[in-house]
């Protein structure tokens, strides 16, 4: 028998917001059989589930525990490194590691990193020479946050495109990729080498420090708390797959956006001072974090629902965002919204410690492109969202645009 609310339906990957109006409307807090856990989509739900610290992040070991058969051993693996992240740590684990990174996102730091992210973004576009025929995601939205996180942690730039491979298979595991068979090998595969690769890079550091993240991690950061190789490896894994995947899918996203909304593209085009509230826009109506997870550490009550101990949470950021007893015209997009209280980067003790990053990249790549380029329109059709349940992105982004005189 079809569920009510089945997430796997291809036209809700397509189209996920009718869906998510009527749950908000006749069950915003529910059991949802596609997932196998609760499912909330009301904005002020989400946010309370996202600041309780009676929900967990630490969902990797018992995953890897209620796993057997033949791939027990490699999701142990996956479970192992990807459970060292920030994102999957309650404190106090949590709070070391916050407190040693926060230091590389503070304001200061950004600023003196602003002029090398927009000259990336101009040398990307230079590469491109002649052409006015791209794919956004391919040409622009990966390789700009790729050499960025590269520069970030010293990564050589003739080893940046190997990124952009290993983000791909570890996403179909952390990001629950509905129809991907074999997830689990692609990832194990791809995080083997990945954390190989780092375990060099680290070694390099600790010989050859440089002013970098990887050499802060190292020394312990304004706090003087080093971290283990263990620990930087790992954080190092985080950082290539947040950073980049948040980032390439705002960039595509944000775009798409525009396209779809021709008066709100004309509006930027105009006034190319909207760009930083046109970010913030984009985050909210299309948010490259579709859904964040939780685990009930004990029997907790939402929206007359008894959420039992153990049971998973499934807080729909995207849903949040186009709650109409928030947002006005939540279902279409104005870039001059003031006062957008989007959820796109989290709440709480967990708000996405990379958050200013993405928006600064978001904010250059819009500009490089239109200060370069004018009249951007879509080629083809109608380009298709990925599967994934946690993040939102596109496959593709193929745009015909018209370079400025």
């Amino acid at each position: 028998m079809n569920q009510p609310f089945d997430l796997f339906q291809s036209e809700v990957i397509q189209n996920p917001y009718p869906m998510f109006d009527k749950m908000r409307r006749e069950a915003p807090v529910h059991w949802n059989e596609s997932v196998k856990g609760w499912f909330v989509t009301r904005y002020f739900d989400v946010r309370m589930v996202l600041r309780d610290p009676r929900f967990s992040v630490e969902k990797m070991a018992p995953f890897a525990d209620r796993m057997a058969g033949s791939k027990q051993d490699k999701i142990a693996f996956l479970a192992e490194i990807l459970g060292g992240w920030i994102v999957f740590k309650d404190p106090p684990e949590h709070t070391k590691l916050r407190q040693v990174l926060q230091g590389a996102f503070m304001p200061k730091p950004l600023a003196a990193l602003r002029p090398k992210v927009e000259a990336i973004a101009r040398e990307i576009l230079d590469d491109l020479g002649n052409r006015t025929d791209i794919d956004v995601i391919a040409d622009f939205g990966v390789p700009l946050p790729a050499t960025v996180i590269g520069d970030i942690c010293g990564i050589p730039r003739d080893q940046v495109y190997r990124l952009r491979h290993w983000a791909d298979d570890i996403a179909k595991f952390v990001l629950q990729g509905r129809s991907t068979p074999d997830k689990y090998d692609r990832s194990y595969n791809a995080l083997v080498e990945c954390v190989d690769f780092y375990r060099d890079l680290v070694a390099d550091h600790r010989a050859n420090p440089q002013d970098n993240l990887t050499s802060l991690m190292i020394d312990g950061g304004d706090v003087g708390m080093p971290l283990t190789d263990d620990e930087i490896v790992s954080t190092l894994v985080l950082i290539l797959f947040a950073g980049h995947e948040t980032t390439t899918n705002l960039i595509a996203s944000g775009m798409f956006a525009l396209l779809q909304h021709p008066e709100q593209m004309a509006l930027m085009e105009s006034d190319r001072s909207l760009i930083p509230s046109a970010v913030e826009e984009f985050l909210r109506f299309e948010g490259p974090a579709s859904t964040l997870v939780r685990i009930a550490l004990e029997d907790i009550e939402i929206g007359d629902q008894l959420i039992k101990k153990g049971e998973r949470i499934f807080a729909s950021v995207d849903a949040a965002g186009h709650d109409p007893d928030v947002f006005q015209g939540a279902e279409g997009i104005d870039i001059t919204r003031r006062r957008n209280r989007h959820m796109a980067f989290g709440k709480g003790i967990h708000l996405c410690l990379g958050a200013p990053l993405a928006r600064l990249e978001g904010q250059i790549a819009f500009e490089a492109l239109f200060d370069r380029y004018t009249g951007f329109r879509l080629r083809g059709d109608t380009p298709e969202w990925r599967d994934e349940l946690i993040t939102r992105g596109l496959h593709e982004l193929p745009i015909s645009m018209d370079r400025r005189q």
